[in-house]
């Protein structure tokens, strides 16, 4: 697990340059640095926070409860999601998309699916993105070496057309970040995309050249190993689940497991919010409710975050059609980044308020 190590000797020049460079901006019109946050660059990558969808890829199925999204993976990743939950299965010797309802296997290739995140990856610099890959509740699934063959035939496409990249070699795919658990630190946002704006970055006339934008990628244990085959992409999930041990089956269940979590001070939390193996838009609309979020996030009964230990953080909240609550999602997105950056900076302090909820609420009394 994760444990409080990383506190004991986090960068000391992160004390002294309080004042952010502004004046830097790079050539670029898509999002920021850093995933929009380029002042938060010497946070470890474990200890951001990350906007989700919950069973991306899912939007292809049209019967009610198979699917969980209805938004296409370029269209997340432009929205500014960052953590990808995708569900595959092996069907007729292909990957595929599954439906983790019912298992029916989906037409959308886990090949266009990574074509989709690399050129996303390509267009768009310095942006982490984590994919989390499982194969949960399929009739045959995926097996490790499966995956890492389907990356590699993809990565090695978008190597060649990115410029300043050298030959691409198996198993060393540019866009991927390895880390292997135990052996070093978890690396800090800036320096996984290579963001720093004190060092020159301009190469010749100012173009920023090679892989600037990079994937985590861990799996989920319902992905078969591959016998006497040695993986060389996947890093270990730097979350706790919610669902890992628990059966969610209710929003008061949901409070209580993450209540529960959130005691322990153990590293991140993913806020996966919808519930365990059932089909409930209902419920998971429940859950996913902004108020509902914000009440278990703060309140005793929940997660209690504002009396919570250093080492318990959320690393990130994906849910089902989340954008439908992108608004609250994006400054949610804000207010925990400058949490998480307090805490692993060794502040204690409580999350800013949601001023969107505060306005919505100000409007329903103005209508009474």
């Amino acid at each position: 697990g994760v444990s409080a190590q990383f506190y004991d000797d986090f960068s000391v020049e992160m004390v002294e340059d309080d004042d952010v460079e502004m004046g830097f901006t790079e050539i670029t019109d898509g999002p920021l640095p850093c995933n929009g946050y380029p002042e938060f660059r010497k946070l470890p990558l474990n200890q951001a926070f990350y906007l989700g969808a919950h069973n991306a890829g899912s939007h292809v199925f049209d019967k009610p409860c198979q699917g969980s999204q209805t938004q296409d993976i370029s269209q997340m990743l432009e929205d500014g999601i960052r953590y990808l939950d995708i569900n595959l299965c092996k069907d007729r010797g292909k990957v595929v998309i599954c439906s983790e309802f019912d298992s029916t296997p989906s037409s959308l290739y886990f090949t266009d699916v990574l074509e989709s995140i690399f050129t996303f990856s390509r267009d768009n610099v310095e942006q982490i993105l984590i994919l989390n890959l499982k194969s949960q509740n399929v009739d045959q699934a995926v097996e490790t070496k499966d995956l890492e063959d389907l990356i590699d035939e993809r990565c090695k496409v978008h190597t060649e057309l990115t410029p300043g990249t050298s030959e691409f070699v198996k198993k060393e795919c540019p866009f991927v970040e390895v880390f292997v658990a135990g052996k070093n630190r978890w690396p800090s946002l800036g320096k996984v995309v290579n963001y720093d704006p004190e060092m020159s970055q301009w190469v010749g006339d100012g173009e920023v050249v090679g892989v600037r934008t990079k994937l985590h990628i861990s799996i989920a244990d319902s992905i078969v190993s591959t016998p006497n085959y040695k993986t060389s992409y996947f890093s270990p999930a730097f979350w706790r689940s919610i669902h890992k041990d628990n059966k969610v089956e209710s929003l008061a269940d949901f409070k209580k497991t993450l209540g529960q979590l959130c005691r322990v001070p153990a590293g991140g939390i993913g806020l996966e919010a919808y519930v365990s193996d059932s089909c409930s838009a209902e419920l998971n609309q429940g859950i996913a409710n902004p108020s509902f979020i914000e009440d278990t996030l703060v309140s005793r009964s929940g997660c209690n975050l504002n009396d919570s230990p250093l080492n318990t953080f959320i690393s990130f909240i994906s849910m089902d059609n989340y954008e439908l609550e992108l608004p609250y999602l994006k400054e949610l997105e804000a207010r925990m980044m400058d949490l998480n950056f307090e805490k692993w900076s060794g502040n204690y302090k409580p999350i800013q308020p949601s001023k969107l909820l505060k306005e919505k609420k100000e409007i329903t009394r103005d209508e009474l």
